[in-house]
């Protein structure tokens, strides 16, 4: 029998249990949350963390069977409005100048016991929001 689309009520569930998933794995690796499901400039950003010197606009997916495809995990509209809020972000802190990166943390399988959780450093910088740092994978 074939898996059935999760609800709306299930997907932003399971989505919020990806986003403490991702962020332990983002604490584990020394980050300092910045900010969680953060608002402004028509988009909203999953966490913002230091890494360092460096301000990191993290996207979360979490991925189910056959209801995500992993060729475009990030599609071109997300990555303007992620771009948006992280130019927002910059502006309103007055932290412009200081070198950031998006990453992409995926949550593949169960959120709270995920069956793998990748992290690529880099990974979804949009138009005009070139990384300050090269692109790294783990």
């Amino acid at each position: 029998m074939p898996a059935r689309a999760p609800t709306a009520t299930s997907r932003r569930q399971r989505g919020a249990l990806a986003e403490r998933t991702a962020e332990r794995t983002l604490r584990r690796a020394g980050h300092i949350v910045l900010a969680r499901n953060w608002r402004g400039g028509g988009g909203e950003l999953d966490r913002v963390v230091l890494d360092g010197e460096t301000i990191v606009f993290v996207e979360v997916k979490s991925r189910h069977a056959g209801f995500l495809d992993d060729r475009r995990p990030v599609s071109r509209a997300q990555q303007r409005r992620i771009g948006a809020a992280a130019r927002a972000f910059r502006s309103r802190y007055a932290v412009r100048h200081h070198p950031f990166r998006f990453d992409l943390v995926s949550v593949s399988g169960d959120p709270r016991r995920p069956d793998h959780v990748e992290w690529t450093r880099g990974a979804t910088a949009p138009t005009g929001d070139a990384p300050s740092k090269p692109s790294e994978s783990t």
